[in-house]
């Protein structure tokens, strides 16, 4: 079966080296400690059965074992105000601040997020795809990191053979007081899931940001349609 080749450039030479992208996601914390099994007494034999804890559960397995995990690049402090407006913080010694900014309200409706704030994180990496095999992009659903924090991750299904960048967008929820939430690098914050049967092999690049944004730079410059004029401009493969 002919494989999915997906080139993944940073211009981050530490991301490369300790995060990379990869084919086989991490297990969250909290799955060691879980037994596989786990004893319930029947009353009629008087016997304990063994039961079977997700551990066992196929699908819990392949959904933490089988996304290409996207980890958090930098610590960043996020500060969350009643109105919406959300600023950040990232050591003094990051090479390149954490790009993050709030989307208006009125991109998504005041009924898809009520009580929350929107915000976009640009990532460090771009991808290109040798076709446009379909990922569905999700939350880490079973990693805690997030969902401790009440924080959503908006999902989404890209190709990255017509377009090439990974945005996240995070949903906070908004309080009656200033808030502060602090992530750690290498925290799980999106989960590429294929939507293909092909195999999937990644190969991680280095480059610098302006070959980045050549890489980023993949659309016309219109107001809508981006996406679909160059779709259309590259034709069926």
């Amino acid at each position: 079966m002919r494989k999915v080749k997906l080139d993944c450039y940073t211009f981050d030479e530490t991301l490369l080296e300790m995060l990379p992208l990869k084919t086989k996601a991490t297990k969250p914390a909290w799955w060691s400690g879980l037994k596989k099994l786990y004893k319930v007494f029947d009353v009629m034999s008087g016997i304990e059965i063994p039961t079977p804890t997700i551990k066992l559960c196929p699908g819990v397995v392949d959904y933490i074992r089988n996304p290409i995990e996207v980890k958090l690049w930098t610590d960043v402090i996020f500060k969350v105000f009643p109105s919406g407006k959300v600023t950040t913080v990232c050591p003094l010694n990051e090479k390149h601040a954490l790009s993050a900014g709030v989307h208006d309200e009125k991109q998504t409706g005041p009924d898809l997020y009520p009580g929350r704030t929107v915000v976009k994180l640009s990532n460090p990496w771009a991808l290109k795809a040798s076709d446009r095999s379909q990922f569905m992009c999700t939350e880490v659903h079973y990693s805690e990191d997030l969902r401790k924090h009440n924080i959503i991750v908006s999902p989404g299904i890209l190709n990255f053979y017509d377009q090439h960048a990974l945005n996240i967008f995070l949903a906070f929820p908004l309080k009656d007081e200033p808030y502060e939430i602090e992530l750690k690098y290498g925290t799980p914050i999106m989960a590429l899931h294929s939507m293909t049967e092909k195999p999937i092999e990644i190969e991680c690049h280095l480059t610098n940001i302006e070959g980045l944004n050549r890489i980023l730079a993949a659309f016309p410059s219109t107001f809508f349609g981006r996406y679909y004029a160059r779709r259309k401009s590259k034709g069926n493969i």
